[in-house]
C-alpha cells in the first residue's frame, strides 16, 4: 500500500510539473514571436538605412517598417520556380520615392543555416546593404559576418549588374588586396574573414545564388509587363 501511494504521489508530481512546463511554454510563445519580429524589424530599418536603431524606440521602428517598407510583392524565378519575396523601401511614409529593393538570402554556413537580407539600389546596379539575422557560426571567427568590417563593402556598393558569361556576381578577396580595374573581380569583391574561410566561401555561394535568382525574377517580371 505504501508503495502504491509513493507511485501515485510521483505521478501527481510529474503531471503537475508537466502542466506547469506546458503552461509556461504556451504563455511565452507570443513573447518569443514578438521579440523575433522586433529583431527582424530592426534589421530592416538598418538594412535600408531608414533610421538610427540606437535612438529609435520600439514603436518608432515598427512604424517605419509599416509605413516605409512594402513587403507585399513576390517575384518568381523562371529557372527554379522559386518565389522571391521583394521588399521595397521608401524615403518617407508617403512612399513617393523608392530608395532600394531588398530580398532575403539563406544557405548553409560552416555549422548551420545562415539567414539575412541584402539590399540593392533602385536602379538594380549596386548593393546598398547586408544584414545577417540568424547564424550560429564560430564566435570570433565565422560569426563576424555580422560585424561592420564585413558588411561595409555591401553598404559602399558592390556591382550587381549582370557579369560576363561564366563570371560571378561576387568574389571573395583578402583585406588590402583590391582587384584591378578591368578584371572580372573589380567592384564585386568582399573581404574574407581571417580564420573563417569556409564561412566566407559559404556567404559567397549563397549571395551569388540569391542575386542571380533575384535578377532572373526581375527580368521575368519585366518580360511579362
Amino acid at each position: 500500500m505504501k508503495r502504491v501511494k509513493i507511485v501515485l504521489f510521483m505521478v501527481v508530481i510529474a503531471a503537475l510539473y508537466g502542466a506547469g512546463v506546458t503552461g509556461l511554454h504556451l504563455s511565452t510563445i507570443g513573447m518569443v514571436e514578438q521579440n523575433k519580429r522586433f529583431i527582424e524589424q530592426k534589421a530592416l530599418v538598418e538594412l535600408f538605412n531608414l533610421g538610427d536603431i540606437q535612438t529609435l524606440s520600439k514603436e518608432e521602428i515598427g512604424r517605419i517598417v509599416e509605413t516605409q517598407i512594402d513587403q507585399t510583392e513576390t517575384l518568381t524565378d523562371p529557372q527554379t520556380g522559386r518565389q522571391v519575396p521583394l521588399l521595397k523601401a521608401y524615403s518617407n511614409a508617403t512612399r513617393d520615392q523608392l530608395v532600394a529593393y531588398g530580398f532575403p538570402f539563406s544557405g548553409i554556413g560552416f555549422w548551420a543555416e545562415i539567414k539575412g537580407y541584402i539590399a540593392v539600389d533602385s536602379r538594380l546596379k549596386k548593393t546598398v546593404g547586408l544584414k545577417v539575422i540568424e547564424q550560429v557560426e564560430t564566435p570570433g571567427l565565422g560569426a563576424r559576418i555580422e560585424e561592420p568590417f564585413f558588411v561595409k563593402p555591401f553598404i559602399d556598393g558592390l556591382d550587381i549588374t549582370p557579369p560576363a558569361p561564366g563570371a560571378s556576381y561576387m568574389y571573395m578577396g583578402t583585406a588590402g588586396n583590391t582587384p584591378e580595374p578591368g578584371t572580372k573581380e573589380y567592384g564585386r569583391t568582399f573581404d574574407a574573414i581571417t580564420g573563417a574561410t569556409q564561412t566566407s566561401l559559404a556567404m559567397g555561394r549563397m549571395l551569388n545564388a540569391t542575386v542571380a535568382e533575384f535578377r532572373r525574377a526581375v527580368a521575368n517580371r519585366e518580360a511579362g509587363e
